[in-house]
């Protein structure tokens, strides 16, 4: 348990220190994506670069912005990771954040706490930080749990007054689509019952 809840932890923090910064506006052309074991799906601007994988230490999928000359661009990431029993939103959230106090060690939470993501309990992280590097960054991280799946979508963008006017709520509208697949999750832990249905309305 402390292995799984531990790699989907550095999974989420290895977006935070990599995840990109804000660039101009997207498009409104966009189109679904769907990871690649059908977990869950989310629509993303068309002209964003989406990387998928499989891996329990990558995103599942990870999309990008059109990046401008010597700028990073916006993001938005979705980790998934089965654990051997079920955890709270809240309690992913906690585990993150002890990871990152090993990581990028300082960051400023602006706002926390309780949420919904896709009509699901959720809860959800406002915090800035800054890379290695000296740039600013700010990070939206809302976790959803079902029974054993816990999934994290994670948005960057870049600390700024205009990025954070236009890029923030790009990036927050972007994860508002993401829709968990409850038709394929995991089966429940011997002695654990899966929560019910109106548990995640």
């Amino acid at each position: 348990m402390m292995m799984k809840i531990a790699n989907l932890c550095m999974s989420i923090v290895g977006v935070t220190l990599f995840a990109a910064t804000a660039t101009a506006a997207a498009p409104q052309p966009a189109h679904a994506v769907k990871d690649p074991e059908s977990r869950f799906t989310i629509v993303v601007p068309v002209d964003w670069k989406v990387q998928t994988s499989t891996s329990s230490r990558a995103p599942a999928v990870s999309a990008k912005s059109p990046a401008a000359s010597g700028q990073l661009p916006d993001s938005v990431d979705v980790i998934t990771q089965d654990l051997p029993t079920a955890i709270t939103p809240q309690g992913c959230a906690g585990a993150a954040a002890q990871v990152m106090r090993f990581t990028i060690h300082h960051w400023t939470t602006l706002s926390e706490g309780s949420a919904t993501l896709a009509g699901l309990p959720a809860y959800s992280r406002l915090y800035t930080w800054r890379t290695s590097t000296g740039q600013d960054r700010r990070s939206v991280q809302t976790c959803v749990t079902l029974g054993r799946r816990a999934f994290v979508v994670v948005g960057t963008t870049a600390n700024t007054q205009s990025t954070v006017r236009q890029g923030l709520p790009k990036v927050e509208q972007i994860m508002a689509t993401f829709r968990p697949n409850t038709a394929n999750l995991p089966a429940t832990a011997p002695g654990t019952s899966r929560p019910q249905e109106s548990d995640n309305k």
